[in-house]
């Protein structure tokens, strides 16, 4: 199985949850990751596909571009699959715009575009450009996916152990999903995690944080199996 989420218009969240950058004041960067399989929950050494994310700051908020590319194995050939996501969220977190695109073997297969404003009450809606005319409505509560990333990074320096929290991303015309985060140390079977090569300097003396987040679609929360998860070994800095 992959270790990232399933392969529909990514948040990624592997790394939207949890950015490289654990710090309350997220730095801008760019990073690309090898994606691998599991099998029985441990690497087995393939790389089916890469992951692109890049954080740029502005005046008024955050830029997040991120790119996911699979080569999946098919009945008859192998499948191409791009999923690529462009963002923005101002610094209050009651605005977010987003953009997200896949493809299969350079064929569209959706297009989700559209804003998201959340009122000072703490409620809000968001309004879809594509498909056009769609509506979502975002309880009180709601997080986009820099405060996501915030809220996940204040509970691993509390040492809370997690967080529960209504997640919007806007790959779907659905509401929030509710997520369940859980926060501490790297389970053994991932402790021996290679670091990539030339990436060394910047992993000594740092410790490794796990991040684990289960999300629910809002009708399924409590009813069995999240839709989907993803997990992340994130350094301290």
């Amino acid at each position: 199985m992959l270790n990232f989420r399933q392969v529909t218009p990514v948040l990624l969240l592997a790394i939207v949850v949890a950015p490289p950058a654990v710090a309350q004041d997220l730095a801008p960067h760019r990073a690309v990751y090898a994606i691998t399989t599991l099998e029985r929950g441990k690497p087995d050494g393939g790389t089916p596909g890469t992951y692109a994310y890049e954080l740029r700051l502005t005046c008024d908020g955050y830029v997040i571009n991120q790119r996911l590319k699979l080569e999946i194995a098919g009945a008859r050939a192998r499948i191409v699959s791009e999923q690529q996501s462009q963002m923005t969220e101002s610094r209050d977190g009651k605005k977010f715009s987003f953009d997200h695109r896949s493809t299969a073997n350079g064929k569209q297969t959706s297009l989700f575009r559209g804003e998201a404003l959340i009122g000072d009450d703490g409620s809000g809606q968001a309004r879809f450009a594509e498909p056009e005319g769609q509506t979502a409505a975002l309880p009180a509560g709601t997080l986009f996916p820099v405060a996501m990333a915030r809220a996940a990074i204040r509970q691993a320096r509390t040492n809370e152990g997690g967080l529960d929290a209504l997640f919007f991303f806007g790959d779907k015309v659905k509401p929030p999903q509710n997520v369940n985060v859980v926060i501490g140390k790297v389970p053994k079977r991932l402790a021996d995690l290679k670091i990539p090569d030339g990436a060394e300097a910047l992993a000594d003396g740092r410790t490794r944080i796990y991040y684990r987040a289960g999300f629910f679609d809002a009708e399924d929360k409590g009813q069995g199996e999240p839709a989907f998860e993803m997990s992340s070994v994130t350094l301290d800095n």
